[in-house]
């Protein structure tokens, strides 16, 4: 495929047009053309429209289509997403299995722990205290106590610390034991791990390196175990960018946490791209990011297949209070926002003086307990104070995990659990409850009506504009108290608005990176096998697939996404995936043959293009040939297409 460039006027036109295009001007009590009304659908309930989406939604109508969204049971699945989901076997793994599978290298790989610090670890407590904090003498009759081969290993692991004093000639020979056995170790691990010059010709690892996709996985397959395994250790993943089936090999050897989170974000892609059931698809990841969990602390990335599968999924069209309740019950937030190790002090005991009035226990963790009040519910201004935060914080005291590194398993611990009367929003509970406390504080938020105006603000800014109009938001969360918090029905009520569908909605949000991304590779009805380069791209445009830090999770308006930088990566990548060859991707041009730029906007957009977007491309295409390369490639920078 021809290499595209757009010059530096083209790309400066798109570029000031996104970034100061602002919201949409129309009003929200002015209905939209039926025409427009279909498109504004399909780009608010889906991640874009495909090229048959529009002809769909025709014929089926807008009201039995958005019906149908809703009742995602109702709509048989593509069979290309389920054959992309099959390989991906951590997806329908229990959290015990995928701790099992993915937490560790094999085995076989690891180097043996050393003997002296195996050592070390059976003596008695007594004498690892002596022999670390004990005086000279101490330390030297605590050495000489020991059986031959335990002092052998003793010297070996003894740290600077712990021979400070001795004689000359024991931490010289505590010196050459310690250099023994470490190259013992690096023997064995040369043994397990050869360089790679040891174990491929100078052919084959030009061959690993530089080979077609088809000599790659024939030189591998060549080996047999455990050879194939050291020689893909050796290489790395690296060399394998376009052979994924070898670099999910190669990271199962290596890190196998970043293949099940790899799995999590291939997943999230597909399903963006192939789902029928976009709405759900929509709703899973404006609920993943409002419970937001960061893939970076510790064990959280491993939590976090079974966070969206099992606390977010089944309730994005269900009751909120029950998808509180499971969040609160994951292993995920309990880790991320630090309530697993939260506790109350036993007052009770000999010499434990209460804290003062008002303060923070000793070993009380606050993260939970705040997020959940000013993230979850009620929203920063909800109407709570800093005593319901450690209220609510005491109140989850005990809400833990069970083995972390091992089962990961929700577990309630009496014995961390703030016994005492305690007082939520002006609700007293009293003492002696146990995780009862926690079962009360979510019903008391799930029903309060802050939680009611917090939730149907976010969403109305999701799927409506960045600030909605109130009535509208005030009309969803009356349906919210109503129905005891159905989503669904809170939904229904959106959709159904004059709001919604109006003018002022119309192209009034600007695409989130992953929006945009998911949206072009639709609009061009690309075929994707792998979709690592676009979770890059993803990434590099500022969105890193669960990968924000901030429990906030990314911004639900357009205003982080328009400054000029996020703009020219835009721009840059709609070049890459249509000037080629764009890794995991295949795109069939051939339909926009022969067509005009008017025709090919217009198939791209779903509907016809603006005066500005037309100007942008006839600048684009002057004293160049207007190839379906090109002319895609200035339709996906258009301002007409980043907003939705």
């Amino acid at each position: 495929m021809k290499r595209i460039e757009l010059s530096f006027g083209v790309i400066a036109l798109l570029a000031t047009a996104l970034c100061f295009s602002g919201d949409a001007a129309g009003r929200f009590d002015q209905k939209l053309l039926l025409d427009k009304q279909y498109v504004h659908v399909l780009n608010r309930l889906t991640f874009g429209p495909r090229p048959t989406d529009l002809q769909q939604i025709r014929q089926t109508g807008i009201e039995k289509w958005i019906d149908q969204q809703l009742h995602p049971e109702r709509i048989p699945e593509n069979p290309a997403l389920e054959s992309r989901l099959k390989p991906l076997e951590s997806l329908n793994l229990p959290m015990w299995q995928i701790m099992e599978k993915f937490s560790q290298p094999p085995a076989v790989f690891m180097v043996r722990r050393p003997e002296s610090q195996i050592a070390m670890s059976t003596l008695s407590q007594q004498i690892q205290a002596r022999l670390r904090n004990g005086s000279v003498e101490e330390r030297m009759n605590t050495i000489a106590g020991l059986d031959p081969n335990t002092r052998r290993l003793v010297l070996a692991a003894s740290t600077p610390q712990m021979l400070e004093g001795l004689p000359e000639m024991l931490q010289q020979e505590a010196m050459r034991l310690r250099q023994a056995e470490q190259d013992e170790l690096q023997k064995e691990r040369q043994r397990m791990m050869p360089p790679i010059n040891e174990l491929l010709s100078p052919e084959q690892n030009r061959l690993a390196r530089q080979g077609t996709r088809d000599e790659k996985l024939a030189l591998i397959n060549s080996f047999e175990s455990p050879k194939r395994q050291q020689v893909l250790r050796a290489l790395g993943p690296g060399p394998f960018a376009d052979v994924p089936q070898l670099r999910r090999e190669v990271m199962m050897l290596t890190q196998p946490q970043q293949v099940a989170h790899g799995e999590l974000i291939e997943n999230k892609v597909y399903r963006a791209i192939y789902s029928n059931h976009q709405l759900e698809e929509v709703l899973v990841d404006f609920w993943i990011n409002h419970f937001n969990i960061y893939n970076g602390k510790g064990q959280a990335r491993l939590y976090l297949t079974s966070f969206e599968r099992d606390a977010i999924r089944p309730y994005v069209l269900g009751r909120f209070k029950d998808m509180l309740l499971a969040t609160a019950h994951h292993p995920a937030m309990l880790f991320y926002l630090d309530n697993w190790q939260s506790q109350a002090p036993r007052e009770d005991q000999p010499g434990q003086a209460p804290p003062p009035p008002g303060a923070a226990r000793p070993g009380l963790n606050e993260n939970y307990g705040r997020e959940l009040l000013e993230l979850h519910t009620l929203g920063v201004n909800g109407g709570y104070t800093q005593e319901d935060v450690i209220a609510v914080a005491r109140a989850f005291t005990g809400w833990t995990i069970f083995d972390t590194a091992k089962y990961a398993e929700f577990q309630f611990n009496p014995g961390f659990h703030d016994r005492k009367e305690k007082t939520v929003l002006g609700q007293t509970f009293p003492a002696g409850r146990g995780e009862q406390d926690g079962l009360d504080v979510i019903n008391i938020l799930a029903s309060h009506p802050s939680t009611a105006k917090f939730i149907s603000k976010k969403l109305a800014q999701r799927f409506v504009a960045d600030d909605p109009p109130q009535v509208l938001i005030d009309r969803m969360a009356a349906t919210f108290a109503k129905t005891d918090g159905d989503l669904r029905a809170v939904l229904q009520t959106m959709f159904s608005s004059v709001e919604f569908m109006s003018d002022g909605a119309w192209q009034a949000k600007m695409k989130s990176p992953l929006e945009m991304v998911v949206s072009a590779v639709r609009a061009v009805n690309a075929d994707v096998s792998d979709t690592t380069a676009l979770s890059q791209r993803i990434a590099e445009l500022g969105q890193p697939l669960y990968g924000k830090v901030e429990p906030t999770g990314y911004p639900n308006t357009g205003e982080a996404w328009t400054n000029t930088a996020s703009v020219l990566g835009r721009i840059n990548f709609a070049t890459a995936l249509l000037g080629g060859p764009f890794p995991g991707i295949k795109v069939d041009m051939s339909r926009f043959n022969f067509k005009n730029p008017a025709s090919v906007a217009g198939e791209i957009l779903s509907t016809a293009p603006s005066p500005q977007t037309l100007a942008s491309i006839e600048m684009g295409i002057q004293n160049k040939e207007a190839t379906p390369s090109l002319l895609s490639t200035l339709v996906l920078s258009s301002p007409d297409f980043q907003r939705r």
